[in-house]
């Protein structure tokens, strides 16, 4: 693996950290974000909601509002029409919030995603229509529903699309259509989620100030989409993770005990452990079948009806890891053959291209797991996975990419052998016929070849800023806290020291690697998580490595020091 270490001027970095009160390391960081003027810095690490962007710059948006305020004047039935996923639920239930703190009423609806798949669906609109709705709005979901806005339209039902995933087609006729990605859209910050589209149309509903309070669950969506938390969705996050952290919302408080219980403590939520404790057992109800209780969850006022609807999550969340793993295991032996086939034809070097994009399906595979499975193998191979629940002829699937590779613009090139698809650049849905399968691997692998070469893609170690052991220290790593929340996009930075001293390495728990690192003076205690392998290399103290690391506090029995998680290690070959 490469080691691609960031660097500037050191006279620029020297300004920008005097400038604006940081430490040059940190200057360093925030110029690999693209963050080089001292008021670009202050805004970034004082995110204001003052910032965030007029709502109403979005196309459509007046057009909404006045839709929703006639709704409200003549008592009409509303219906919020919402996603399966975290984006999607929170984004129901701020935009149900919002409507009753305007006087509406409203109920919803969230398809169940092993029977209705994903998306608005003739079904749900005549179904809506049978109870009087006369208004309805869909989030985090609505770009593609060409077909359905007509529907809606000939059933008497203005339609109102609130959504933030890619204009693909035509621009559904639609009452309104509220989407910073439509290709007409002028609006300043593009990469708004599901739930940051949904707190918009608050803000212009209700007026920013009474839309705050919706921050936590605009958050929420955020964080747990694909988006860059910059901009806007910095600022959203920013404001959202505080008051989740205060929240007096039964359903987030029970959600936090509930995990606790089961040995995954929350004491304090950042976007990590929003995405690694929280995001699962909220994603779990809708992998699974129906994921209203979770809106309900987020909605009620009841601490009893909030503990049971936890209780429930988590009970889900459990199933849903057996199947994970289940059809984690399936995926990597039909893998494995495919590459068996390969080598056996071909030599081993040549697998890797000849692979390209992974397309695996199979009839049981459960869809609900299937993004989630495909994003794991993706990981591990740095290729494009798509994994297909296939039934009656027909595969649908998930698809997880790589950043050199536009997933969404891929599928763009071959719609005219599918029959549906949606998505962003780095995840999207596709359903197509099975016979097609062999056609669209084909396809995506040459698409894959012109967008990364044909020797294919190695992620390279990217590390923010070299430093010394001396440099590491409490002031830096509260700096670094400064720069949450970290995610997509802003990644929490990881550092680089050359010709480090190796102390009593050793392996703890299941297979980390455990020792102390020493330069000069200063020895840091670090821990390498699932490298105990190294231990080998390493063949006892007093060896001098170069190491790639994130600072951390470690706070055990009452005292906090610095721990320095390992990401990667080498020998030192310049001493």
């Amino acid at each position: 693996m490469r080691w691609l270490i960031s660097s500037t001027n050191k006279e620029y970095l020297n300004y920008l950290a005097s400038s604006a009160s940081i430490s040059p390391t940190i200057a360093q960081i925030l110029v690999n974000r693209n963050i080089k003027t001292p008021e670009q810095v202050k805004k970034f690490l004082s995110p204001s909601l003052d910032d965030l962007h007029d709502p109403f710059f979005l196309p459509d948006m007046k057009r909404a509002v006045e839709r929703i305020h006639k709704a409200k004047k003549n008592k009409e039935k509303v219906l919020v029409f919402g996603d399966y996923d975290v984006d999607g639920l929170s984004a129901t239930a701020l935009l149900l919030d919002a409507l009753e703190r305007l006087g509406i009423c409203a109920d919803f609806m969230i398809p169940n995603r092993l029977i209705e798949g994903y998306g608005l669906s003739s079904e749900a609109l005549r179904a809506a229509a049978q109870k009087g709705v006369s208004l309805l709005i869909t989030v985090d979901c609505g770009i593609s529903a060409v077909e359905e806005a007509r529907l809606a339209r000939n059933l008497g039902m203005d339609l109102i699309i609130t959504d933030h995933h890619q204009q693909t087609g035509p621009l559904p006729e639609a009452f309104a259509v509220v989407n910073p990605h439509r290709t007409d859209s002028s609006y300043p910050f593009k990469d708004l989620a599901g739930a940051g589209v949904a707190y918009k149309l608050a803000e212009a509903v209700l007026g920013n100030e009474a839309a705050v309070s919706l921050l936590d669950l605009a958050a929420m969506g955020t964080m747990a989409d694909i988006v860059p938390l910059q901009d806007e969705n910095r600022i959203i996050v920013k404001a959202g993770i505080d008051m989740i952290n205060n929240t007096e919302r039964p359903g987030i408080q029970a959600l936090k005990e509930i995990a606790e219980n089961s040995g995954r403590p929350v004491t304090k939520i950042t976007s990590t452990t929003f995405a690694f404790v929280l995001a699962p057992r909220i994603n779990a109800a809708g992998r699974l079948g129906d994921a209203a209780p979770v809106v309900e969850l987020f909605r009620t006022k009841d601490k009893n009806k909030a503990a049971t609807l936890a209780a429930l999550l988590e009970e889900n969340n459990k199933k849903r890891r057996e199947i994970d793993a289940l059809l984690l295991k399936e995926a990597r032996d039909k893998l494995n053959a495919k590459r068996s086939q390969i080598v056996s034809r071909q030599s081993l070097k040549t697998v890797r291209s000849e692979l390209g994009v992974v397309a695996l399906g199979a009839e049981g595979w459960h869809p609900g797991v299937l993004g989630i499975v495909a994003s794991k193998l993706s990981d591990e191979l740095h290729l494009p996975v798509f994994l297909f629940s296939i039934e009656n002829g027909l595969a649908r699937g998930s698809g997880r990419s790589i950043p050199p590779f536009n997933m969404i613009g891929a599928l763009e090139k071959c719609s005219h052998i599918l029959e549906a698809f949606g998505g962003h650049h780095q995840a999207a849905g596709v359903r197509l016929k099975t016979s097609n399968m062999d056609v669209f691997r084909d396809k995506m692998s040459e698409f894959l070849v012109e967008s990364v070469g044909v020797e294919g893609y190695t992620p390279p170690l990217q590390i923010d800023a070299a430093v010394e052991l001396s440099d590491v220290g409490f002031e830096l790593v509260r700096e670094i806290q400064m720069l949450e929340p970290f995610g997509f996009q802003n990644e929490e930075p990881v550092l680089g020291c050359k010709a480090v001293e190796t102390m009593t390495p050793r392996v703890v728990g299941k297979n980390h690697l455990k020792m102390r690192l020493k330069k000069g003076r200063q020895i840091l205690d670090s821990i390498g998580f699932g490298m105990g392998s190294e231990v080998e290399r390493i063949k006892g103290g007093g060896l001098m490595i170069d190491t790639v690391f994130v600072p951390r506090l470690n706070e055990w029995e009452g005292r906090t020091t610095i721990q320095l998680q390992l990401k990667e290690l080498r020998p030192n070959r310049t001493t």
